[in-house]
């Protein structure tokens, strides 16, 4: 329990505050100062310093703004698989095509050089 002091301009009690070794008196505002025996420690001070603090993300809010910036990703990895997709189905198309054509140039050529040898 902590003592008070009596405001030597009035009389009126007043209690110390923590760390200080004068206080202005409640009731008149004269300066009082406080006995040795009375000081005590002041209280640690939190230092409140937000400014490097990162904001918490709330998904529900921010869903919005993630899919506007995902969906450039998104519409380039759809285009990607469609080439794809159509890169896989042409390549063995064209192969196959290419071989055919191959195939018949030597046939026809080859029955062409066998009739011409005949006449």
């Amino acid at each position: 329990m902590t003592q008070s002091i009596a405001c030597p301009a009035c009389g009126a009690p007043n209690e110390p505050e923590a760390g200080k070794t004068h206080i202005a008196c409640s009731y008149c505002s004269a300066t009082v100062t406080i006995p040795e025996h009375m000081w005590t420690k002041p209280m640690p001070q939190v230092q409140k310093n937000f400014s490097n603090a990162r904001p918490v993300t709330n998904p529900e809010i921010d869903a919005p703004d993630l899919l506007r910036k995902a969906q450039p990703i998104a519409i380039g990895a759809w285009n990607l698989f469609a080439a794809w997709t159509w890169l896989r189905w042409l390549l063995p198309t064209c192969l196959v095509i290419f071989v055919v054509g191959f195939v018949l140039c030597v046939v026809l050529g080859a029955l062409l050089f066998g009739i011409g040898s005949l006449q």
